[in-house]
């Protein structure tokens, strides 16, 4: 164990006992008197209230059951406009300023966390404030204890604050491996640590180590490292050291492993029917690397099954009896990463509203079972989004408690096991969970200067210099004689793809002193049925075609969650963008066979996943892969993209294509 690592788990383990002898003297302190503790106030402010508005105090295991939960808290509709939102419609109004009402819910249960998404960040000034009144809301419960603010800022394809520097994703990180070792890995985390810092987000849910080896994977695939357990282990220790060094909590995702799956466990329950073999050799290694080498905060567990691991049941919400998913499973989470992998931090959910959990069993159920199997964060158990949700929640509170306590009577080691879950969730908060001392203007000074700086700018585009993957290259198509070129023709999605494309065109043509070639377009987004034929008139004057795609397999994790997938159902817009992208790849293959007959050179550039490019290998010259690229706006307000930007250095010669696959495709 390395130095920094001991001192830190030295430090954490007294910050345990002292956290646990806080807890016990709270105990015996009652319901009457202060805590000892200069943060805390009254008791009496930390009050249920029920259906007939009696002020109840929260029994001591309420509290327990309060600070084990992490709550999102991305619409509330009872602030004002409450009163506009009809019961059966959806609450879309975004907490970009902390209510009132959510205050004294912080306030008043002493919940543990909170969850951000995209609906609250949309600056840093706004979220600076939000999260200061959070953490000012969270001190003043009867705990006094700060809160775990937490974010999926996962970079790539799960980014919820767009304007910080998100890079490429994982995938592109696992493509520098071979010739940079896990450099990309530390210096990316590093940045988007930095900045969730100096957020005041001290809880990020990523690194994801979860070895992808499943093509048709549609939850994780380009979010994973790659295929090899060594190489993500280590590159997943690196993320977690760069996370941790700047101040906040990283989480590994998710446990005991999501690689090998085809069902998104936000949509159904997925089962890995591993041997213990491969379990241990491929699925578990990143974890068990990373707690040997590391020492990561936060684990988060995943709504699988796993029969080798645990196959005992659970009865569901319809009698039947089914395997235990993992997130529900004491084998896994206790016997397994607490005790036998010796894991010491905190064990966190994920999402108790995804359909792996929620469609199986009820709220109460779902979190008596994941804190009775060893977690210690219930995330998002729970939805609040009107003034009547706070109080359905304290009483969800005291149910939990109540049936918790059933559980407890029979086996009463439970209850010890629950305060020491309390002291190790404290105990990680006075690591990472400190309050600033400098003033909200100072802070929101700082981050404007710090948030997506030219350097953080820099090191993204190094790393799609070093990421971007020559997938396939026909004899010579390239890199392209400039000079030969006269005419190119666009073929992307939108006019923002256009715009970023064609500077990267317009630079690289530049810099190799050519003459800048003509650029015509088809658009997809303006399809109508006229555009097949106007498109094959564009492209039969041009030299050269360069086409884009973006390759994903839709999940819920790309727009957020469960509640942004009833939201897009509601408004059809989901629904919409699917057949608008299938509308796309048919006429993207329209376009690349019209010019492969006319013998017109084709470069695909492709954003996303690898996986799915094999229906365009043959009739297309060249392939690029640039994973997770984003397109972006600089400061003049002008779009780019470090993808197409690599890309197009590619294609004219300017470098080489350095990125190494880190899957195989089948």
């Amino acid at each position: 164990m390395n130095t920094d690592i001991f001192r830190q788990k030295t430090l954490l383990n007294v910050t345990l006992l002292f956290s646990a002898y806080l807890f016990l003297v709270s105990s015996c302190y009652g319901e009457t008197n202060k805590q000892p503790n200069n943060l805390l106030i009254e008791p009496s402010s930390n009050l249920m209230i029920n259906s007939n508005n009696l002020a109840l105090p929260f029994t001591d295991l309420e509290k327990i059951i309060a600070s084990k939960m992490a709550v999102d808290i991305r619409y509330f509709c009872d602030d004002g406009h409450g009163d506009k939102v009809k019961p059966e419609q959806l609450c879309l109004y975004p907490v970009t300023q902390l209510p009132d009402a959510l205050a004294e819910m912080v306030t008043k249960s002493g919940i543990g966390s909170v969850v951000l998404f995209a609906e609250n960040l949309v600056d840093s000034n706004q979220v600076i404030q939000l999260t200061h009144d959070l953490q000012q809301a969270a001190i003043k419960s009867v705990a006094g204890q700060p809160l775990i603010i937490s974010v999926d800022q996962e970079g790539g394809r799960v980014v919820r604050f767009a304007k910080a520097t998100a890079f490429a994703g994982n995938m592109a990180i696992g493509a520098t491996y071979p010739a940079h070792g896990v450099k990309f890995a530390k210096a990316t985390s590093e940045v988007i640590g930095q900045e969730l810092k100096a957020l005041g987000i001290n809880n990020n849910y990523a690194p994801v180590v979860d070895v992808n080896t499943n093509a048709d994977n549609p939850v994780i695939n380009t979010r994973s490292y790659g295929e090899d357990p060594q190489r993500v282990a280590k590159l997943g220790v690196a993320a977690v050291k760069g996370f941790q060094q700047q101040g906040v909590m990283a989480t590994l995702k998710h446990f005991p492993g999501h690689g090998d799956t085809h069902v998104d466990s936000h949509l159904g329950l997925p089962m890995v029917e591993h041997d213990l073999s491969i379990i241990n050799k491929q699925d578990l290694a990143p974890f068990q690397w990373a707690i040997k080498h590391s020492d990561p905060a936060m684990i988060m567990t995943a709504h699988i099954q796993y029969p080798a691991l645990d196959d005992s049941t659970i009865e569901n919400n319809e009698g039947e009896l089914i395997i235990r998913p993992a997130t529900m499973s004491r084998k896994i989470l206790t016997d397994l990463l607490r005790n036998k992998l010796a894991y010491e931090g905190i064990i966190a959910t994920d999402a108790l509203d995804m359909a792996g959990i929620a469609h199986y069993f009820d709220e109460v159920t779902a979190v008596v079972e994941t804190f009775v199997a060893g977690a210690d964060l219930a995330v998002m158990p729970f939805k609040i989004r009107s003034n009547k949700d706070i109080d359905s929640f304290y009483h969800y509170i005291r149910d939990v408690a109540r049936v918790m306590q059933q559980k407890i009577d029979a086996t009463p080691l439970l209850m010890k096991e629950l305060k020491q879950s309390v002291a190790r969730i404290n105990g990680y908060k006075a690591l990472y969970c400190q309050l600033s001392p400098n003033s909200i203007a100072k802070k929101s000074q700082f981050a404007e200067d710090f948030i997506a700086t030219t350097e953080h700018l820099t090191l993204e585009q190094r790393l799609a210099d070093n990421a971007v993957v020559l997938l396939k290259n026909k004899l010579t198509t390239l890199p392209i004689a400039t000079q030969k070129i006269a005419r190119i023709h666009l073929f992307v999605l939108n006019w923002q793809e256009f715009r970023a494309l064609k500077r990267a065109i317009v630079s690289r043509w530049q810099q190799a002193g050519q003459v800048i070639p003509e650029v015509s377009a088809t658009v997809v987004a303006e399809f109508d049925q006229s555009m097949p034929l106007s498109s094959e008139i564009k492209l039969s004057k041009a030299d050269l075609l360069i086409a884009t795609i973006d390759t994903k397999i839709a999940s819920v994790v790309d727009i957020g969650g469960m509640e942004d997938l009833n939201v897009a159902k509601k408004i059809k817009g989901y629904t919409d963008a699917e057949q608008n992208k299938v509308s796309y790849q048919r006429l993207l293959t329209e376009q690349l066979k019209h010019a492969q007959q006319q013998n017109i050179a084709s470069i695909l550039i492709a954003k996303g996943s690898p996986y799915l490019l094999t229906p365009y290998t043959d009739i297309t010259d060249a392939i690029l892969v640039t994973f997770d690229d984003r397109i972006l706006s600089d400061i003049n307000g002008q779009d780019y993209s470090p993808g197409y930007n690599t890309s197009m250095a590619i294609a004219v010669g300017k470098q080489a294509a350095l990125g190494k696959l880190p899957i195989s495709l089948k």
